[in-house]
């Protein structure tokens, strides 16, 4: 069984302290930007020649895709009589699929069509997304926000600012 060890926290009482502990944050942050520069470079160089790879096999599956789907619409009526909707082959099956898509008509816009919907008062066919509009509240008073159950809450919050061009400047 491993032995435990208390950590022991590192303690700040003076404003030097707190700004060499603001330096190392700043050179942390530094260092660990450019190992995620490195390492982004890198995904990016994987997925470049990964990509390069694929190409001809894209290319091949797209080309034999549709040369099935030329095939199966010439062929329609000898490989799929009467309601049969697909082949089975044996490395795969061909076919058909009842596929239906909503397309406007002449001289509409999905725009027109919701103001129809509205006026018309079709309200299923819209969607609405109902959530508390937060920043918006933050104008109303006290009493207002009392009155829907909401309070208003003030605590200061601590923050960090690391200035990147001061480290520039000392390390060089």
């Amino acid at each position: 069984m491993a032995t435990r060890t208390k950590p022991t926290p590192l303690i700040i009482t003076t404003l030097p302290q707190a700004d060499e502990a603001l330096r190392q944050l700043a050179e942390i942050d530094r260092e660990q930007r450019q190992i995620e520069s490195g390492a982004q470079a890198q995904i990016d160089a994987i997925k470049a020649t990964a990509k390069a790879q694929m190409e001809p096999f894209t290319a091949a599956r797209k080309r034999l895709e549709d040369a099935l789907a030329v095939f199966g619409t010439q062929q329609k009526a000898e490989l799929f009589p009467e309601r049969k909707r697909s082949q089975e082959l044996t490395f795969g099956v061909i076919g058909f699929r009842r596929a239906t898509a909503l397309r406007l008509m002449t001289k509409r816009t999905w725009g027109s069509v919701l103001e129809r919907l509205e006026a018309l008062g079709f309200t299923t066919a819209i969607r609405t997304k109902r959530e508390v509009d937060k920043p918006a509240m933050t104008d109303w008073s006290d009493e207002q926000l009392e009155t829907v159950g909401v309070r208003r809450e003030t605590a200061d919050e601590f923050y960090i600012e690391l200035k990147q061009e001061e480290l520039a400047d000392k390390a060089a």
